[in-house]
């Protein structure tokens, strides 16, 4: 049930009297569209929930609207206030264009007054303002979708064959704000982060057309455009260096804020009053991008949970089926290319709480789903990758990659595959209670049996092979590439797509078993750490000299800070432990959920920590100490709970503690607290995986 109540702000009614200006507002998960029937389908369970974001923006805007009819203070609006002009004689003929919009519908003589005529004022009606005046030849924003350079001003004859051609008049966009805020999105969506390696064709192309025709993805890429403007004009050196949200408007930069949340209301309420199921799944994909931009990842979650409850419908029995014919002609290369995003942040979704552990997960809605549909998330993120990318034979991979969606095509391949892991773990743990059993060397006793299974072995073994091929066949083109003109979009697409196939040794390890033996694990893996270190340093120094604002840093789809995080627990070798480490600390971007700035304290925490635990015990026994480290994310990101081994002064043992800290902003000294071990005392995801609802998670 819906709990509504009234938030009263002076103002004038739709009638034109005084009287308190009622704004319905919803509860704190606002219903974003009701249950609805396409092409005869019901959709009962497609469902998309904001957070009081959404509250705030709509009562912000109203309120403000009031306040502009009263007292003629623009905030929002594109109107500028202005002295009350003179009243033009009654004699004169001549017909003019140019009154408020009240008087021009009832057909009056307008005096002009600002920021409401004399008409509207003297009978108590409401001043609908003035339409705002466009030079002569306006300006077009034009987009060529077979092109990543940046969108240019051109005149009406530019050729409109290859060009999206933004005219605000067939945009629906009143002024040349808005143009300027969509051409931002534009900028954005082809930025060299947001396309770091994959689905570059969704950013460049699909998104960009589908909002021009949109206008609930409209007010979204107007929303995302202003929010890049305000990170621009508050002069943030980076997303991690932005100051917190502003509440009131308190200098001029801050109206892109303020606009920025007036098209993110806009968006949701075009989309609640005009349905469309293809708009809510590309719509949830631009808010999470909205939401993470503005360092709102419980938002962003909240998106993601629902977003990935609409894949989940579409991909799922006959029905869902149906939808695909409304994506166009080609429509599982589109629902692909998102559903690809969605996989990723759901994976990260795993360690990122929308509250705390006691709460569940943060997808409740899917996992739902999925245990209606009596499935789990393994089979789920299966089904999306082979959506994304069709299996490819590895037997037969050429020997030399002649272009890099060659290259690409075989990356997204092997991370299909690689899905299977998941359930693979699954099956290995099987009667295992692991999960929920406190006794160190019962856990102990399980990892080893895990390392050692022979069909985890077996699958490493033959990710493995595919790897060196693929890396084969890379080679001679990656060399290539990396000589060529370092701000060409080769160049950095070639060194990001390296990093996406190294992360597969840096993430997940080639040989399980090499965890058994610590020297054996620093042999051979402080190389690789060592190549993605180097790689990773190329491509954030070659970003931050083509970044103009900070809202370029964002990406949906890099895992780079993730990876510079695994490197810093992992890696056996200490100075290459503090280069990763360091890199975390000054990483300009923001990649998808994470919350960067916790990663960084979270790798400086574990540095503390390996220092205190080589202080007793032979290599080994260190190394089985470090095996208890667990860590998660809650509040979506902004508290981090850390498991390790400590040694108790009193009484020499060693024995697990837990740690939380809060992460505020831009702070880069945090408190580390000592808590009680939560729950059973078993591993961290036993506690989380606990409730009733997640039983087949």
């Amino acid at each position: 049930m819906e709990i509504v109540t009234s938030v009263s702000c002076g103002g004038l009614d739709a009638k034109g009297n005084n009287s308190n200006h009622s704004v319905t507002r919803p509860s704190q998960l606002h219903q974003l569209y009701a249950p609805m029937t396409v092409q005869g389908i019901r959709i009962s369970s497609v469902l998309i929930y904001v957070s009081d974001l959404l509250t705030n923006a709509i009562l912000l805007e109203h309120a403000l609207e009031a306040q502009q009819w009263e007292q003629g203070l623009v905030i929002l609006g594109s109107r500028d206030p202005g002295k009350d002009k003179e009243k033009r004689s009654r004699t004169s003929t001549h017909k003019v264009r140019t009154g408020c919009i009240t008087c021009k519908k009832r057909r009056v003589k307008c005096d002009e007054g600002k920021p409401s005529c004399r008409n509207c004022t003297r009978a108590h009606r409401q001043c609908g303002g003035y339409t705002a005046q466009r030079p002569k030849g306006p300006a077009l924003v034009c987009w060529n979708s077979n092109s990543k350079t940046r969108p240019t001003r051109a005149s009406p004859s530019s050729p409109a064959a290859l060009q999206v051609r933004l005219d605000p008049d067939t945009l629906g966009i009143q002024d040349d704000q808005g143009v300027r805020y969509f051409r931002e999105f534009i900028t954005l969506a082809q930025g060299s982060w947001t396309n770091s390696a994959f689905n570059n064709e969704l950013w460049e192309v699909t998104l960009p057309q589908l909002a021009h025709h949109s206008a609930p993805l409209r007010h979204a890429a107007m929303a995302i455009g202003a929010l890049s403007f305000w990170h621009r004009e508050a002069a943030h050196e980076s997303l991690r260096a932005a100051k917190r949200r502003p509440d009131l408007l308190t200098v001029d930069r801050d109206s892109h804020y303020f606009h920025a949340l007036s098209h993110y209301g806009k968006s949701l309420r075009v989309q609640r009053e005009q349905p469309s199921v293809q708009d809510a799944l590309f719509l949830s994909l631009l808010l999470i991008f909205f939401e993470t931009l503005q360092d709102n990842r419980k938002t962003a979650l909240s998106h993601l949970n629902h977003g990935s409850c609409l894949l989940l419908n579409w991909i799922s029995g006959k029905d869902g089926y149906q939808f695909l014919n409304m994506l166009g002609p080609n429509p599982k290369s589109v629902l692909g290319s998102i559903a690809d995003i969605f996989r990723r942040l759901a994976l990260q979704a795993y360690s990122i709480l929308f509250s705390r552990i006691s709460d569940g997960p943060s997808l409740p809605n899917l996992v739902t789903g999925l245990k209606t549909l009596e499935s789990n998330v393994e089979t789920f993120m299966l089904r999306l990758g082979l959506l994304t990318h069709p299996t490819l034979d590895f037997d037969n991979i050429p020997d030399v990659f002649d272009t890099l969606d060659e290259f690409e095509e075989y990356i997204s391949a092997l991370w299909v595959t690689h899905t299977n892991l998941g359930q693979i773990m699954k099956d290995a743990m099987k009667g295992q209670d692991f999960l929920n059993t406190p006794v160190e060397g019962i856990i102990t006793d399980i990892i080893y049996k895990i390392l050692r299974d022979n069909q985890i072995q077996e699958f490493s073994n033959s990710t493995s092979q595919n790897m060196e091929k693929i890396d084969r066949a890379s080679r001679p083109l990656f060399d290539r590439l990396v000589m060529s003109d370092k701000k060409s979009p080769s160049y950095i697409r070639a060194i990001h797509l390296r990093l996406q196939l190294l992360s597969f040794s840096v993430q997940f390890v080639n040989d399980p078993a090499i965890y058994l033996d610590v020297d054996s694990l620093a042999t051979k893996q402080t190389p690789i750490y060592r190549e993605y270190l180097s790689l990773c340093n190329i491509a954030v120094r070659a970003f931050t000299e083509q970044s103009k604002t900070p809202a370029q840093q964002l990406s949906l789809q890099c895992d780079m800070a993730w990876h510079l995080l695994v490197i810093s627990f992992f890696c056996r070798d200490p100075l290459t432990r503090d280069e990763a480490v360091w890199m975390l600390r000054d990483y300009p971007g923001q990649d998808g959920l994470w919350n960067t700035r916790a990663l960084y304290h979270l790798a400086e925490r574990n540095r503390a920590m390996e220092l205190r635990n080589a202080s007793e015990g032979s290599f080994e026994e260190q190394w089985k100490r470090l095996w208890r480290r667990e860590f998660l994310f809650e509040d979506g990101g902004d508290r981090i709970v850390f498991r390790f081994m400590d040694k108790d002064d009193t009484t020499g043992e060693w024995s697990k503690v837990e740690e939380v800290a809060e992460i505020g902003y831009g702070s880069l000294q945090v408190e580390w607290k000592r808590q009680p071990i939560t729950g059973s005392g078993g591993f961290l995801a036993g506690e989380l995986y606990a409730t009733s609802y997640m039983a087949e998670y």
